[in-house]
């Protein structure tokens, strides 16, 4: 699938889900809040998996990325400003802190970021904003780069929203 047709699917999803998941009648599960054991997984074979719920909370900013399951888009990667940052791997969510930022702004959002969790996983987001809408903004050309200790990474594209919730 090139470039163009996925940047139309992304921008149908969005256009219809303004700041809440795409979850296409199916709720993505989480199978429990235990910590990733990161030693233990293969980030690289695993690769993110949707996020439950990656609505961005009444009265805050943030942003949201989604990239392709299948045929399909969905939610990977949630971040609420000046807060903490989300992604599931392995079925196990994982949370991370923004340790770095720079770029063009908006939202609580940059266009590239990194972020860090407490056991090792380096994750660092890239993407332009896009075309404004009402209380946000689209993000193109993203990718999510996921990195650990062990020097297992993945790169994957992306394209979400920032934005704010009233």
């Amino acid at each position: 699938m090139n470039n163009k047709r996925l940047a139309l699917l992304f921008s149908a999803v969005f256009l219809t889900s303004a700041c809440a998941t795409f979850s296409g009648g199916e709720k993505a599960e989480i199978e429990s809040e235990t910590p990733l054991d990161l030693a233990n997984v293969n980030i690289a074979s695993q690769g993110l998996r949707p996020i439950g719920d990656a609505r961005i909370p009444s009265s805050e900013c943030g942003m949201i990325l989604w990239t392709l399951e299948g045929a399909r888009p969905s939610a990977v990667f949630q971040y609420v400003s000046e807060k903490q940052a989300q992604v599931n791997i392995a079925g196990q969510p994982v949370h991370l802190t923004r340790t770095e930022f720079y770029g063009a702004s908006g939202y609580g959002v940059y266009e590239r970021q990194r972020f860090e969790s407490e056991d090792g996983l380096v994750i660092e987001v890239t993407a332009r904003f896009g075309l404004e809408f009402n209380e946000g903004a689209y993000l193109e050309q993203g990718l999510i780069k996921l990195s650990d200790e062990s020097g297992w990474s993945m790169v994957s594209p992306a394209a979400g929203i920032a934005g704010c919730r009233p």
